[in-house]
C-alpha cells in the first residue's frame, strides 16, 4: 500500500467519527442547496451520479438522482472506506480495511419527474486523498414508511500536496536513528499511518490536505517515545518534525496465548521493546508458537513459555526474541515388531492404550516399516501403555501383551513378538479366532476432548523460574494424574517429573531453592512443595478454584479465587489465611509491586485492576482496562504496570506513580500470559 493511500485511508476512520461535522456540512454550512426538479432520463431505475467525479477536499459536488418513484422521501448517507493501520506482533506494518458506519446527509422529496438535485461541498475538514474509497448511498420510502427504491456510487479524491517530514536522531549523539516508526495521529490520538524510519533517519507523510493540524510520534526501540503535537499542514511547504530521542529503560515484553478452538491466528506471541512499544520481528525462521503459560529469567534475559498442548518447553532470548532449543516434556517410545524368529513384521498397526482406573482408553496409533519398526512422538513422561498390536499376518496373543512406562530425556522402545496366522485372525481384544473383524478393519477413535488439547495429552498448568538456581518448573495434568517437572534448562533435562493430584495449577518458588506452593484448582486447595523429594509439606483449603498465586519478595503468599472473587494473603509457613479481602468474582490473575507494597487483582469479568495493600488487602484504587484483562506484570526495573487482555491483543503499560496509561498497542493475538525480561543492557 502507498504512503498516501495509508494516510488517507486511515485518515478519514480517525475523523469520520466527528458527526457533527458532518451533520453541519448535510445541512448546508458549505453553501449547499437541495431542488427537485431537473430533466426526465431513460427509466432504468433509481440511479445516483456524482458530478464530477472527482475532486480535492472542498470541492464542490453536485449529487443527483434519477428515476426515482416520484414523491417519496429520499434519505442521503455517505460512507468511507478506511484503513486502520497497526503494528502486527512479528513488527510488520498493516492496514486492515473497514467501511464506516453511513453518515447522515440529508434528506430530499423526489420529484414529480422522479428527480432530484443536491449540491454541497466535501468538507475540508477531512484530509481525503484520490486513494480513499468514498461513496454515497440513497434510500428511498414511500409516505407510510415502506421501502421504495436504493442506490449507490463513489466519488475518488485526489490527493492533497501537504507533506509532513520527520527526523529522528539519538539525543546523546547526534546520530540519525533507522531502527523504528513514526506514527500520525489523529485528533483523538488514534492512529492514521504509520511508516518505519528510513535509512537516513526520515519519514515522510504526503498526501495530506492544507489547513489540518496531526500529532506526530516516534517509536524506537531502547528510548523512550516522543510525541509532537498539532503539526500543521500547509501548502507551500513540508512541514517539519525533529525528534531528539532519549535512551529509555532496557526490557523486554514477553505477551503470549493460543488461539481459540476454531480461529486461525497468524501470531500468538510477541516480544516488544519496552520503552518504545515496539514489537520485534522474530529473529527465529518462523512465527513464535502458542504460549499458554510464560516466565521470566532476569538473571539470564531469558523467557520460557508451555503451550497448552504441553509437548515441551520453548527458551525465548530476550534480546533478539530468538527461539533456543526446547526443554522436551514428552518422549518417544519406538517399537519393534518381530515373529519368533525375531523376523520383521511389517505394516502391522501398533496401538497405545491407557488402563486408566480399569478402563482402556485409545491413546495413539502408528504403523511399521519393512524393518517392523515404528516410533510414537509425544508420549507423557510417566505413564504406562499397554501396545497391542494387529496385523493380516499375524496376531499378538493375548497373555503376550506389553506394557511399556514412558522415561524421560530418552527413546523408549518395546519388542512385541507374534505369531503367524494360520487360519482365521484373531480377536483384537481376547486374542481368540473370530469370524470377522480382522486386523487391518479396526478402528478406534482417540477420547474426545478440546481440538487443541484432547482428553489424551498433557494439558499445562504454569510455568516458572527458580531464582537461586534457574530451574524451571512445569505444572500440568493428563487425564489420569498431574505433574510437577522439575528442569535443568542448560541440559535441556527433565530432573524430576513428581506426580500430584490432577488439576495442579498456578506454581511458585518459596525462595529458598527447593520447595514451591502449588494451586490446586478443582480440589481448591494451595500446598507446599519440595521439589527434591517429592513431599508435601503443608496443605490448606482455600475459596473456589484458586487461579491465581502469587509471592513477594517480604514472602508474603497470596491466593485469589475466581469464582468467590476473594483475595487471600497465607501464612507462608502453615498456609492458614492472615488476611481476606471479598472482591468480584472473575479474579484471574495477581502481580505485586515490591516498591510501594501493592498488590494488583485483575478481574476476567469486571474489566478491572484492583490495587490493594499488601499487608491489609485495603482497596487503594480501581483501574479500568480493556476487556477481558487475562495477564498482569510487573516491570521491576521501570515500576511499569502491565496489562495484556484478549480484547484485539491488547497490551498496556501503566504509569508507577499515577497509573495512567503510558502506551497501549492493539497485537490483535491471543493473550493469556505476559512478563517483563532485561535484556543485555540492563
Amino acid at each position: 500500500m502507498s504512503t498516501s493511500r495509508a494516510v488517507t485511508i486511515a485518515a478519514i476512520v480517525g475523523t469520520i467519527l466527528l458527526i457533527p461535522v458532518l451533520l453541519i456540512l448535510a445541512l448546508g454550512l458549505y453553501g449547499s442547496s437541495i431542488t427537485g426538479d431537473f430533466p426526465l432520463a431513460e427509466d432504468q431505475g433509481p440511479e445516483l451520479r456524482i458530478e464530477p467525479a472527482s475532486g480535492v477536499a472542498g470541492s464542490d459536488i453536485t449529487i443527483r438522482g434519477v428515476d426515482w418513484i416520484p414523491r417519496t422521501l429520499v434519505r442521503l448517507e455517505m460512507i468511507v472506506a478506511s484503513g486502520r493501520p497497526a503494528l502486527t506482533a512479528d513488527g510488520r506494518i498493516d492496514t486492515e480495511q473497514a467501511a464506516s458506519p453511513a453518515v447522515y446527509v440529508g434528506e430530499v422529496i423526489a420529484s414529480r419527474a422522479g428527480t432530484f438535485t443536491v449540491e454541497t461541498q466535501l468538507p475540508t475538514t477531512l484530509p481525503l486523498t484520490a486513494l480513499s474509497s468514498v461513496s454515497f448511498r440513497a434510500e428511498a420510502i414511500y409516505r407510510g414508511g415502506e421501502f421504495a427504491g436504493a442506490s449507490r456510487t463513489e466519488f475518488d479524491v485526489i490527493d492533497g500536496p501537504g507533506v509532513i517530514e520527520v527526523t529522528v536522531a539519538d539525543e546523546a549523539s547526534g546520530k540519525r536513528l533507522t531502527n523504528g516508526f513514526v506514527d500520525l495521529l489523529g485528533l483523538r490520538g488514534d492512529p492514521l499511518a504509520i511508516l518505519p524510519i528510513g535509512a537516513d533517519g526520515t519519514a515522510a507523510f504526503t498526501g495530506l490536505a492544507p489547513g489540518q493540524e496531526y500529532d506526530v510520534q516516534a517509536r524506537v526501540p531502547g528510548f523512550h517515545v516522543l510525541r509532537s503535537t498539532g503539526v500543521r499542514v500547509v501548502e507551500s511547504e513540508p512541514s517539519t518534525v525533529h525528534f531528539q530521542m532519549p535512551p529509555g529503560p532496557p526490557g523486554r515484553i514477553v505477551a503470549g496465548g493460543v488461539p481459540m478452538v476454531g480461529a486461525a491466528a497468524a501470531s500468538t506471541m510477541a516480544v516488544i521493546d519496552l520503552p518504545s512499544l515496539t514489537p520485534l520481528p522474530p529473529s527465529a525462521a518462523s512465527v513464535l508458537p502458542p504460549a499458554w503459560a510464560i516466565a521470566s529469567d532476569p538473571e539470564r534475559g531469558r523467557a520460557f513459555s508451555v503451550d497448552e498442548v504441553a509437548t515441551h518447553v520453548e527458551v525465548i532470548d530476550a534480546d533478539t526474541g530468538a527461539l533456543e532449543p526446547p526443554i522436551p516434556l514428552t518422549f518417544a517410545l519406538e517399537v519393534r515388531v518381530v515373529d519368533p524368529d525375531q523376523e520383521p513384521v511389517p505394516d502391522a498397526v501398533v496401538r497405545l492404550f491407557w488402563n486408566v482406573r480399569g478402563t482402556r482408553v485409545f491413546v495413539k496409533s502408528a504403523r511399521t516399516d519393512d524393518l517392523g519398526r515404528t516410533r510414537v512422538h509425544d508420549l507423557i513422561s510417566g505413564s504406562e501403555y499397554v501396545v497391542l498390536v494387529t496385523s493380516s499376518t499375524h496376531f499378538q496373543p493375548l497373555g503376550e501383551r506389553a506394557t511399556a512406562v514412558i522415561k524421560p530425556n530418552v527413546i523408549n522402545t518395546a519388542t512385541i513378538v507374534m505369531r503367524r496366522e494360520t487360519q482365521a485372525q484373531r480377536n483384537l481384544w481376547s486374542g481368540e479366532s473370530g469370524e470377522s473383524g480382522g486386523g487391518g478393519q479396526f478402528r478406534l477413535a482417540p477420547l474426545p476432548g478440546a481440538d487443541r488439547a484432547p482428553a489424551t495429552a498433557l494439558v499445562a498448568g504454569d510455568i516458572a523460574i527458580e531464582p537461586a538456581n534457574g530451574r524451571v518448573y512445569v505444572t500440568g495434568s493428563d487425564i489420569d494424574r498431574g505433574h510437577v517437572f522439575v528442569l535443568d534448562p542448560d541440559s535441556r533435562q527433565v530432573i524430576h517429573d513428581w506426580e500430584v493430584p490432577a488439576g495442579v495449577g498456578d506454581i511458585v518458588p518459596t525462595g529458598d531453592g527447593t520447595t514451591v506452593y502449588l494451586a490446586n484448582r478443582p480440589f481448591s486447595t494451595v500446598v507446599r512443595f519440595n521439589v527434591e523429594t517429592g513431599e508435601e509439606e503443608a496443605r490448606a483449603v482455600v475459596p473456589s478454584w484458586p487461579e491465581a498465586l502469587v509471592r513477594d519478595a517480604a514472602g508474603r503468599l497470596f491466593v485469589a479465587s475466581l469464582r468467590d472473587g476473594s483475595v487471600s494473603r497465607l501464612d507462608p509457613d502453615t498456609l492458614a489465611v492472615l488476611q481476606a479481602r471479598q472482591l468480584e468474582e472473575g479474579v484471574y490473575r495477581l502481580a505485586v509491586d515490591e516498591r510501594t507494597a501493592t498488590l494488583f487483582a485483575a478481574n476476567l469479568w469486571t474489566d478491572t485492576v484492583t490495587g490493594l495493600d499488601a499487608e491489609t488487602l485495603g482497596t487503594r484504587f480501581l483501574l479500568p482496562v480493556a476487556k477481558s484483562p487475562r495477564a498482569i506484570a510487573l516491570d521491576p526495573a521501570s515500576g511499569f504496570l502491565l496489562v495484556g487482555s484478549a480484547d484485539q491483543g491488547t497490551v498496556a503499560v501503566y504509569s508507577p506513580e499515577t497509573f495512567e496509561l503510558e502506551q497501549a498497542l492493539k497485537l490483535q493475538i491471543p493473550i493469556n500470559d505476559i512478563v517483563s525480561v532485561p535484556t543485555a543492557e540492563a
